[in-house]
């Protein structure tokens, strides 16, 4: 199993990531949507440079925390909590944070932040499954259908591209989408989603699919067949 697997693995089950300040454990939460909400205001504070951060990430995060070690420890708080309830008590978060600011040193600080700050990996899974070449296809697909007769609104905000698509989909609550579900998680049910759309013979040759016989790909087992010709 490689390195992309695993943390497949770990992403698909939202397995926390673990440390201990003196005889205290904490375990870090991946985020949903609702705690990213919170947390927006404090990464924007700190000023994350995303090139530094992918090119050195402990020394990028090493200069955060030195420059707001109580931001980045009240970012560490929020990611140590996962009810709903815990995360908009402003109290405790603080609580917590003013421990991680007294008993943490700052290489310590920065080592848990460049965890939180690295353990998205939506886009290394959309490379690895082939997803990024499916959304080209699909933008390509949404102009060529645009010349017809169908007009689409919304989707101009996270409230139709993402919270409606997942409340529609799954029939999931908004507390549900916002607060129990990791947004890693929701972001690729969102990228991988299977969907059908159907062509006219016009618009497969517009697309240069040419004819042949219509495969449905709601159809788990044609799931495999449908992403070779994609990326043929």
């Amino acid at each position: 199993m490689n390195k992309i697997e695993i943390n497949l693995s770990d992403t698909i089950i939202e397995k926390p990531i673990q440390f201990n300040v003196g005889e205290r454990h904490y375990s870090i939460y991946p985020p949903t949507l609702g705690k990213m909400q919170l947390l927006k205001e404090l990464y924007h504070v700190v000023d994350v440079n995303s090139k530094l951060l992918a090119e050195n990430p402990l020394a990028e995060t090493l200069r955060i925390a030195r420059e707001n070690p109580d931001v980045v420890s009240e970012i560490i708080s929020y990611s140590t909590f996962k009810i709903k309830d815990e995360l908009l008590d402003s109290g405790r978060v603080m609580h917590r944070a003013r421990l991680f600011a007294d008993n943490l040193s700052e290489e310590e600080l920065a080592t848990i932040l460049s965890l939180i700050l690295s353990a998205d990996h939506t886009e290394e899974f959309i490379m690895y499954f082939g997803l990024d070449k499916e959304r080209l296809k699909r933008q390509e697909i949404n102009r060529l259908k645009s010349d017809g007769n169908s007009i689409t609104f919304g989707g101009r905000s996270i409230y139709g591209l993402l919270i409606d698509f997942a409340c529609q989909r799954y029939g999931w609550t908004l507390d549900y989408v916002l607060w129990e579900i990791s947004l890693v998680n929701l972001n690729m049910l969102m990228a991988d989603a299977i969907t059908t759309v159907y062509l006219s013979d016009e618009e497969r040759k517009k697309l240069g699919l040419g004819g042949g016989e219509m495969i449905n790909a709601d159809d788990p087992r044609n799931r495999e067949l449908v992403r070779e010709m994609i990326r043929e």
